[in-house]
């Protein structure tokens, strides 16, 4: 019995395991068509090229920021990830490579939320389970793991901060919304308003991922006020 509560403790539900596999087949699918098409880039169309490496930067997103990154300073850039039809060259495609690193991460960093909420699901709700009344009342309201924080937010706001980047460049072109420099530069709002959506996601997890606070559905409510303030702000400091 103990072997089972421990096995089922380490594994992950078959609905968990179905959304893995599924995000990493669809992603690896979406890096090995790329890499196929940069490769040959005889008679294709680059917009095909080009799609298919957005869709792999929204699937990897947000590790795959950085790559996103650098693709808007390359100047020589076709599309997003910098990259160009024609011959496919040893770094490009530990490039290509890199997104399925991605995508394992994203999906390891799934899997310890799934089995994070699974295993500290069971709290106690009556004094009738035979624990004293402190330990009942401990269980309902703000415990010990509130330290837990103190590296779980500021582990988000680094994982948003090239997202930031990217959307501060979007909102109005590389000389900001003044108009100084080389002017404002229109058409890329939603690129902002969607990374900013994404950052207020990272930043509700990570505050709902740890069970600071029970009941769950104030700690779901706690979360999603908190990511969404945070979603706001950036969005305001991004767009100046």
């Amino acid at each position: 019995m103990r072997t089972e509560s421990r096995r089922d403790k380490a594994f992950l539900p078959r609905w968990a395991r179905t959304m893995v596999a599924t995000y990493l087949s669809v992603t690896a699918s979406a890096v090995v068509a790329a890499a196929v098409i940069r490769a040959l880039g005889l008679g294709v169309d680059a917009g095909l090229h080009n799609a298919l490496m957005l869709a792999v930067i929204v699937l990897t997103l947000p590790v795959s920021a950085a790559y996103f990154v650098i693709g808007v300073f390359d100047s020589g850039s076709t599309g997003p990830g910098g990259f160009r039809l024609g011959a496919l060259g040893l770094l490009e495609l530990f490039r290509y490579l890199g997104y399925l690193g991605f995508a394992v991460v994203n999906a390891a960093v799934f899997r310890w939320l799934v089995l994070g909420i699974r295993n500290g699901r069971s709290v106690p709700s009556s004094a009738s389970a035979g624990l004293p009344r402190e330990v009942v009342l401990r269980a309902h309201g703000v415990n010990s793991r509130v330290r837990n924080l103190l590296w779980a937010v500021p582990a988000a706001v680094l994982l948003t901060l090239p997202q930031w980047l990217v959307a501060s460049l979007a909102w109005c072109g590389i000389s900001g919304c003044s108009g100084g420099g080389f002017g404002v530069a229109r058409g890329g709002e939603w690129i902002a308003v969607s990374l900013s959506v994404v950052n207020g996601l990272i930043f509700a997890v990570a505050v709902f991922v740890v069970p600071w606070l029970y009941p769950t559905g104030r700690r779901v409510l706690v979360s999603l006020t908190a990511g969404a303030l945070f979603a706001l702000l950036g969005a305001a400091i991004t767009h100046g």
